[in-house]
């Protein structure tokens, strides 16, 4: 894929697969909207890819509409933001189980909904949602975030 001149909107910039993300695209020539919410890593990572960060908590209702907003228009969505969910399940809170079903399932699902129209129009565009091994393979104290991978 063609990615020189492209504007890449990334979710979950400031985690390890993040970084090696955004560096890859960077050297690639895409113009990069970055976003997570661990604003000191995103600002720096931002710097070294001459990228665009935006600030956004995808777990607050008004977090995917937001981004959307601020990000404008994106020719491909790399959705790889994720919350750790290990643990008892009867450990988690409401709020908790909220909140990984917010990241990792919910958001994905709401920013292609967001974006992917105007990609349909122009006739370009790609979506790529990261998952995880996690989604297919269940392990103990895991069983959150395997349900929302």
């Amino acid at each position: 894929m063609q990615v020189r001149g492209t504007t890449v909107l990334l979710t979950g910039a400031t985690g390890g697969r993040g970084h090696a993300i955004a560096r890859a695209l960077a050297r690639r020539g895409a113009k990069l909207v970055l976003t997570g919410r661990k604003v000191p890593g995103l600002e720096a990572l931002a710097a070294e890819t001459n990228a665009r960060a935006i600030v956004a908590d995808l777990a607050d209702p008004e977090g995917v509409p937001r981004l959307v907003a601020e990000a404008g228009a994106v020719d491909v969505l790399i959705a790889n933001a994720a919350l750790p969910a290990n643990g008892n399940l009867l450990d988690f809170t409401p709020e908790q189980v909220h909140r990984a079903l917010a990241v990792n399932l919910e958001a994905p699902i709401a920013l292609t909904h967001a974006l992917l129209p105007a990609m349909v129009r122009q006739r370009r565009g790609h979506v790529v949602l990261i998952g995880s091994p996690a989604g297919k393979v269940s392990s103990a104290y895991a069983s959150l975030y395997n349900a929302t991978k």
